[in-house]
């Protein structure tokens, strides 16, 4: 139910927003060391004062090269930015889906419709981009991320 009502908000702001454009974005990983290989698609709608994001797909493949079976808690999307000194930070918006299972090395898990929503508030949208962040047991993380300059 909490989850419709934020959709629902999140429409009716989206709907309100000023020029918004809808745009097609892919996340993805600079190498393929991390424990997992995590690909996506996904469309965004990103507005003066808002953005909202729509994970079509996305595919979250255990690194064979690893050979260890893997439990993944949770799937966040969230929106990073960059820093003044070079690096990025992330707002979370409490977007967590719950997975709770343990992966096999070289096991393909695939996961429909994670949405997003945020309320723009000291940045503009084009400073933004997307972040999926994969949290497993002890707090390890894995990210993949659409490109720099998402939402022009």
């Amino acid at each position: 139910m909490k989850k419709l009502i934020c959709t629902i908000l999140c429409l009716i702001a989206v709907t309100q927003a000023k020029a918004a454009e809808e745009v097609a974005f892919y996340v993805g990983q600079a190498h393929d060391e991390w424990a997992f290989k995590v690909t996506g698609k996904g469309r965004a709608l990103a507005g003066k004062s808002l953005i909202y994001t729509r994970l079509d797909e996305l595919q979250i493949v255990n690194n064979p090269k690893h050979s260890k079976t893997r439990h993944i808690e949770s799937v966040e999307v969230a929106y990073v930015y960059a820093t003044d000194n070079g690096g990025w930070n992330f707002k979370s918006v409490n977007s967590f889906r719950p997975i709770n299972r343990n992966i096999r090395s070289g096991e393909k898990l695939i996961i429909k419709n994670l949405e997003a929503g945020m309320e723009i508030v000291n940045l503009r949208a084009s400073d933004y981009w997307v972040l999926v962040t994969l949290w497993m047991r002890k707090k390890e993380t894995v990210h993949a991320h659409s490109k720099i300059g998402t939402f022009k």
